[in-house]
């Protein structure tokens, strides 16, 4: 026996009635925070970027509008974008009814990238005026990027040198087969000045000259030999132009080690996840990112794969988009370093920043090493170490080091009396030689003191359980 189904009456081609979003959207919803925080920032650098003549172009401030929306939805395509303003009643309220397709949105992305820095500088010191944030404490942390490029398209720097200085011999040599007074003029001092593309033009141009000014060729020996220039000639321009693509690869490459062809931006470095476990090397950058009470309130990218290198670009970052910098700053080991240390300190920032061995010598069956230099007994007044047998271990000199950076770091170096005979020669070391020598940096343990006590205080417990928990997202 069948039952006659009772639904309400549905015809898709009635007329439909307008919503008014105003009503569905609710007064807490995030597209309402997106559009009250636009409508209070400064976009008079956007005005800049359009013509007063021409089509009328969409409100920068509503166009800025949806793509921040678009991405706090993770949703990063155009297209997709362009389907949200046509279909959303969020988006379709924040453009107030307009459909901008998926070239106008990317033309106006690509239009104000530049400018995008300085709108998260506002929001930033708006979230600072509402009580927020302070911008006196950076919980500093960072994380490596892949790049879109393909892996293979490395290129080295120890590569390019080596080739670059095989093609100037080839053309040293090039050059001596060239039976013309002058290219002897030219390569007289070859051998202490390196060739350069335009002095290799300047050449090949004379060169040039010279032969079409020569009588035309009769007999076969002649014409063989103008043969034979001309190749030359050819030659000559092939390594010329090779010689500017390294050139250029090493300009592209700056102070780094690599880059890669399609992306010149990014460096070969290890990233954090590795499908393979091979320690294979892509293209990719270094994202340093501040944080305080989960929002973000700096970032920025770097071409060095390591966090040591960075810290004190950043907190330039940090001074130039605030005009101060913070009193506070907390990071984790990869920050330990001497160099940042001093900075730190010389700015007058509490520096609750772990250097490598903090991790250890916290856990709770941690041993300090007898043997180890750092544990040695030392006399400040005289200048010496006491060895675990009681050998005095004077000091003998001084060596300096020089990080990436250029910052000079300096060791002193203590050497033990003889260690000949001793019965914990075994334990203490194993290096040859009857005479034990260590070197012992001590501004950097110095920095590290300092750090123990603040990141052992209960502010320095405090501050690091915020990092880890609380300051970033």
């Amino acid at each position: 026996m069948s039952t006659k189904l009772h639904t309400k009456f549905y015809n898709n081609n009635r007329l439909f009635l307008m919503i008014d979003p105003n009503e569905e959207i609710s007064q807490n919803d995030p597209v309402r925070v997106i559009d009250g925080i636009v409508e209070g920032l400064d976009l008079k650098e956007f005005e800049k970027l359009y013509k007063e003549k021409g089509r009328c172009a969409y409100d920068p401030k509503m166009m800025l509008k949806i793509i921040l929306y678009a991405y706090m939805n993770n949703i990063y395509s155009c297209r997709k974008i362009e389907r949200q303003v046509q279909r959303d009643i969020h988006y379709i309220w924040l453009a107030s009814q307009e459909r901008p397709d998926f070239v106008t949105i990317n033309r106006f992305r690509n239009r104000v990238k530049n400018e995008i820095n300085n709108i998260f500088t506002q929001v930033v010191l708006l979230l600072a005026d509402r009580g927020f944030i302070t911008l006196d404490v950076e919980y500093i942390d960072g994380t490596k990027i892949e790049s879109k490029a393909n892996k293979y398209t490395f290129v080295w720097r120890k590569t390019v040198e080596k080739n670059r200085a095989k093609l100037q011999q080839k053309i040293h040599m090039l050059l001596q087969q060239i039976d013309e007074v002058i290219v002897q003029d030219k390569a007289a001092g070859s051998d202490v000045v390196e060739f350069t593309p335009e002095a290799l033009t300047s050449l090949i141009g004379e060169l040039k000259d010279a032969l079409s000014s020569e009588p035309v060729p009769t007999d076969k020996e002649q014409k063989e030999a103008r043969r034979e220039q001309n190749r030359q000639i050819k030659e000559l321009e092939k390594h010329r132009d090779k010689l500017k693509e390294y050139d250029n690869r090493l300009e592209q490459i700056g102070e780094r080690n690599s880059m890669s062809k399609t992306d010149p931006d990014a460096t070969f470095m290890r990233m954090k996840e590795d499908a393979m476990n091979n320690g294979q090397t892509k293209p990719g950058y270094n994202l340093q990112i501040s944080a305080e009470n989960q929002f973000i309130t700096d970032f920025a990218l770097f071409p060095n794969p390591t966090d040591t290198l960075t810290l004190i670009p950043f907190f330039n970052s940090f001074l130039k988009r605030y005009g101060h910098l913070p009193s506070v700053a907390v990071a984790d080991s990869g920050y330990g370093s001497e160099e940042n240390y001093r900075f730190m300190d010389q700015a007058g920032m509490e520096a609750y920043v772990k250097y490598n061995r903090f991790h250890i010598e916290q856990r709770p069956r941690y041993k300090p090493n007898p043997f180890h230099h750092d544990n040695f007994h030392y006399n400040a007044d005289q200048d010496y170490y006491v060895c675990p047998l009681g050998q005095h271990m004077n000091r003998i000199g001084t060596s300096c080091s020089k990080t990436a950076s250029g910052y000079r770091s300096e060791s002193a170096i203590y050497q033990a009396q003889n260690c000949k005979g001793c019965p914990l020669r075994r334990l203490c070391y194993r290096a040859k030689g009857d005479k034990r020598i260590i070197e012992v940096n001590h501004r950097l343990n110095q920095y590290k003191r300092k750090a123990r006590e603040l990141l052992s205080s209960e502010e320095g417990l405090r501050q690091r359980g915020r990092r880890c928990h609380g300051s970033f997202i």
